[in-house]
């Protein structure tokens, strides 16, 4: 059996089954985001008209440039932004006569046991399923890295521009990013810290894996997609080699 109902209700459904290891739903991971919208100086008005050549390394399709998380200079993963392309809202549609960019940061979450989905023994969801509640703050360390993320992209802003008006940088509310994890974590032990074992295996079980973003047991600091899907690879070899090794039925 292979679970992947993402990072809330994968550990919903073991819930629901029975099946609860003591991490399921615990260390609730999710990269705090912050939000800014820039009016470009008039600088960049015939670079941004240049016709790119086949060798750009620049991304010319989803019109977001990447600027990878990097300690110590830069403990962020940033994001330079369209604005008719940006997946969240970066402030005002135009800057008048000047275009505008969206300059974007998500920064490593402290990880804990307490940020956690709890489910309910008595209540159900509009699904039937147990209730939920989620427990989830910053940590002093989290809220640090947000103001470092906070400066680093207002000196950036800077340096091409400044900030629209009410575009200026915004932590947004938890779990904007939508890159929900470690719910389902995976572990080298079954210790209490982890629900499944490297290969995505349940814990305790013969035959149940999980999948998705639950079972990234790290601090992330951009689209865990790829990170996913190589994990999911792993799972997938290994319960292969599972399913050639028993008896047809």
């Amino acid at each position: 059996v292979a679970l992947a109902c993402d990072a809330l209700r994968t550990p919903q459904l073991l819930f629901a089954s029975g099946i609860r290891p003591a991490a399921l739903g615990r260390y609730l991971n999710d990269q705090p985001q912050i939000s800014s919208g820039v009016i470009l100086n008039r600088a960049f008005d015939e670079a941004g008209r240049a016709v790119p050549s086949p060798t750009d390394g620049r991304d010319q399709l989803t019109g977001v440039l990447w600027v990878p998380f990097r300690e110590p200079d830069t403990p962020m993963h940033i994001q330079v932004m369209q604005v008719g392309t940006s997946p969240i809202a970066v402030g005002p549609d135009d800057g008048g006569p000047r275009p505008v960019v969206g300059l974007g940061g998500f920064t490593a979450k402290d990880i804990r046991a307490e940020d956690r989905v709890e489910f309910s023994e008595t209540e159900a969801d509009d699904y039937g399923m147990p209730a939920m509640t989620i427990h989830y703050s910053l940590t002093d360390r989290d809220r640090a890295a947000v103001a470092t993320a906070i400066g680093v992209i207002t000196r950036a802003a800077g340096r091409i521009g400044a900030f629209a008006e009410g575009a200026a940088p915004r932590l947004l509310p938890a779990g904007s990013s939508m890159h929900y994890q470690g719910t389902v974590r995976i572990g080298e032990r079954d210790d209490g810290t982890s629900v499944c074992d490297p290969s995505s295996r349940v814990w305790g079980t013969a035959n149940v894996y999980v999948g998705g973003n639950g079972v990234i047991p790290t601090a992330t600091a951009c689209n865990p997609t790829a990170t996913t899907v190589a994990l999911a690879v792993l799972a997938s070899r290994t319960l292969a080699g599972q399913l050639s090794r028993d008896p047809a039925p």
